[in-house]
């Protein structure tokens, strides 16, 4: 953990910046963040699979930004100079695993992401989880490297159900 641990002691040595929950009225700044994401992934040749799950994303990620409190997700945003430059969603799997559903950071600025994940872990560890489920990596060799840097302790296989095509 040494890179990540460098990265996080990075930020919060370089960046005057505050964490909280979300709120509806962060909504449109997500939108916002969420478009810069997207454009900065997509200028680091991202694959064409990549490409079209980043559009693909943008409806899920209105639902969650509109509805969180109905689906039990919590939501966390980090504000550098009253900008927002990252926010996360999550939930509770179990009373013993959390979820993190989403994470979008400005990738401009180094060690964020690394620090937004380090803080929503403390957070669910101190409200009970003995498990933190990343989810998976879609397939995308940089986002399994970055998820594997972690060492996890386990991986779970994941299974995607067609309905039988009659003939």
């Amino acid at each position: 953990y040494k890179s990540q641990r460098a990265l996080c002691n990075r930020f919060e040595r370089e960046q005057s910046f505050e964490m909280n929950s979300y709120q509806m009225s962060d909504r449109q700044d997500c939108r916002a963040l969420l478009g810069d994401w997207s454009r900065q992934k997509q200028a680091k040749w991202l694959e064409s699979f990549g490409v079209m799950l980043l559009a693909d994303a943008a409806p899920a990620h209105e639902v969650i930004w509109s509805q969180a409190s109905v689906l039990r997700v919590t939501g966390r945003v980090v504000r550098i100079h009253g900008r927002l430059c990252a926010y996360t969603f999550g939930y509770w799997l179990t009373s013993t695993t959390f979820c993190v559903l989403l994470e979008v950071t400005d990738r401009t600025l180094p060690g964020l992401a690394q620090y937004l994940f380090l803080e929503t872990c403390r957070t669910a560890l101190a409200e009970g989880a003995e498990y933190i489920n990343a989810m998976d990596d879609a397939g995308l060799p940089g986002l399994r490297a970055s998820k594997q840097a972690y060492h996890p302790t386990m991986l779970i296989s994941n299974f995607v159900a067609f309905p039988m095509c009659e003939s």
